[in-house]
Parts: structure tokens; C-alpha cells; sequence
């Protein structure tokens, strides 16, 4: 697995390459700040799963866990423990 810091570096990379948005910090609000949107969201789960692995169940999704860089690294973090362990 990747290290956390990693992961959220690489979280920031994603979200800086797909949606053309620079992170100002791993904990910013990006919904908050009005820096992304919903549908900016659903492109970027798209480019999550591709990168990591992971399946992000939409019926489970709840966006508090995806307003900023470090939420989702530990989304995906936990997501691909839970794969590792089945």
C-alpha cells in the first residue's frame, strides 16, 4: 500500500490533472471553496478507480468523505485495505 502521504500527494496530482484544479492544501474544503462540484466529482471517482484499484460503491458514497484531497486518500486507503484483506 502507499504511504498516506503519498496517497494524498498523488490524490492532489489527480485532482490538478483531471479536473485543472490546483489543491491549496491536502485538509481544504474544495466544495466549500467552490473549487469542485458534483459533476467535477464523478469525473474524478471515475479516474480514482482506474488509478487505484478500487471501486467506489455510488450507493455508499457520501461527500462528506470526498471534499478534500486527504478524505479521499483515506477513502482510498480504506478501500483498498478492505480489498487486500478479502
Amino acid at each position: 500500500m502507499i504511504a498516506k502521504t503519498a496517497l494524498v500527494d498523488r490524490m492532489s496530482e489527480l485532482i490538478r490533472d483531471v479536473l485543472q484544479v490546483e489543491v491549496p492544501g491536502s485538509d481544504t474544503d474544495l466544495v466549500e471553496e467552490g473549487l469542485i462540484d458534483s459533476l467535477a466529482l464523478i469525473s474524478l471517482i471515475t479516474e480514482v478507480e482506474f488509478e487505484f484499484g478500487v471501486r467506489l460503491p455510488l450507493g455508499e458514497f457520501d461527500l462528506a468523505h470526498f471534499r478534500s484531497a486527504a478524505q479521499m486518500a483515506a477513502v482510498v486507503a480504506a478501500l483498498a485495505e478492505t480489498r487486500t484483506a478479502a
